[in-house]
């Protein structure tokens, strides 16, 4: 699918040249303005991907201007346009937090580059923020554990909420991360589980009880996977860990995948 650009350009031919020059990049070109009033009655009818602002425009307000008023109705990565490289204007542009400032002349191929560049990163952060997001809402702890370091090696921030300890209070031993927490009742059982995941190379599931670091049990559901390395061994244990005294425990399993799979991937692209 080919991306969307808006052009908001002040002088007529270079409107038209640069919608050419775009058409023939292969991006649809879904509108093009020389006011910045019109751009902003229109910029959520016609959703594109990105916009090309030129800072001088016909009509009341600039460019500048004009991308505030758009951030306040949508939210879309911005390139700005000028003519002049100028230090005062790029900073004032810099309080709408584009992308890029490029000078005309476009470059073709800076142009296409900017843009590709600017949409990409614009959807990985949303997919972050989205990640942040759902975990927000549903007191989960997202978590990479080491099989080597028998360490965590990502988390979401939520370990101290969920634990009362901080992850460096607790020592890791050769079993579970948490075990030194885990009720002495459910000890081994977590462990056999775990042990087991990590020889048939299975997911796993398993419910548990902790103490925390204000001596109250709480009841936890935990999902996983092993992560299996190049060389055919297990190198990493992907997981949810979820405080079972919320009311969303039926829905855990689905919700749990779901994080999972997101969290492998902002891991694969180092995000």
């Amino acid at each position: 699918m080919s991306k969307r650009i808006l052009i908001v350009e002040d002088e007529g031919i270079l409107r038209v040249g640069t919608s050419l020059q775009l058409i023939s990049l292969g991006f649809e070109v879904v509108g093009y303005f020389q006011r910045g009033e019109d751009a902003i009655n229109q910029v959520t009818d016609l959703n594109p991907d990105l916009i090309l602002m030129d800072i001088q425009l016909a009509g009341r307000i600039n460019g500048i201007e004009t991308a505030r008023e758009i951030q306040k109705k949508t939210d879309i990565p911005i390139v700005y346009l000028s003519a002049y490289s100028d230090h005062e204007l790029i900073k004032e542009a810099e309080t709408t937090n584009p992308f890029r400032y490029l000078v005309k002349p476009l470059d073709e191929m800076e142009l296409k580059f900017t843009i590709e560049t600017a949409i990409n990163s614009y959807r990985k952060n949303k997919v972050v923020e989205m990640k942040d997001e759902i975990l927000n809402n549903l007191d989960g702890m997202l978590y990479r554990f080491s099989i080597k370091s028998r360490e965590l090696t990502f988390g979401n921030g939520c370990f101290k909420e969920i634990t009362g300890y901080t992850e460096n209070e607790i020592i890791s031993v050769d079993g579970h991360f948490l075990e030194q927490i885990i009720m002495e009742e459910n000890r081994e059982f977590v462990k056999n589980i775990l042990n087991n995941s990590i020889k048939l190379k299975k997911p796993f599931t398993v419910n548990y009880k902790i103490k925390n670091k204000f001596n109250k049990i709480n009841y936890f559901k935990e999902i996983g996977k092993p992560i299996i390395g190049d060389n055919g061994e297990i190198t990493h244990i992907d997981g949810i860990i979820f405080d079972l005294k919320k009311d969303n425990w039926i829905i855990l399993p689905y919700l749990a995948f779901l994080l999972i799979m997101v969290g492998q991937t902002l891991l694969k692209i180092n995000l």
